[in-house]
């Protein structure tokens, strides 16, 4: 199963670019989308059962839309709030086991209070979604 969670606050403008994926990101067999603000240790138990993991969220600045491979490290303090390595961290302690996973950084620009994204990060939006319905076997 592929889980793609993606990550953002819906009020801090671009900020939001990886839970408007989630949200136009449609679920299809063998495939589970979350948007969710932050990473918590609730996602766990999702991610220990996932074959792979596609972290999706706002990265500051411009250029390409980046894909890095993860892997745990360190096991950081348990909070309610881990990045995507710590996720990964507590997932191969807790469960004996870690899916291949992906953080996509999507450049973004405004951070401010507001909804919405800003035109550019949209576009980028878009052009990503499409290539990741095409990844995921859906219409492009």
């Amino acid at each position: 199963m592929i889980l793609v969670i993606g990550v953002g606050h819906p009020l801090r403008r671009d900020d939001g670019v990886g839970l408007w994926i989630a949200q136009n990101l449609e679920e299809r067999e063998g495939v589970k989308v979350l948007g969710v603000q932050v990473l918590s240790p609730d996602l766990l138990p999702q991610i220990a059962t996932a074959d792979l993991v596609i972290f999706v969220d706002a990265r500051k600045g411009a250029g390409p839309v980046r894909w890095e491979p993860l892997r745990p490290g360190l096991c950081p303090p348990l909070t309610h709030v881990l990045s995507p390595q710590g996720l990964l961290s507590w997932t191969e302690r807790l469960f004996g086991r870690v899916p291949e996973a992906w953080l996509v950084a999507i450049p973004a620009r405004d951070f401010s209070l507001g909804e919405g994204l800003s035109p550019r990060t949209r576009r980028t939006a878009e052009a990503f979604l499409q290539r990741l319905r095409a990844y995921l076997g859906g219409e492009g």
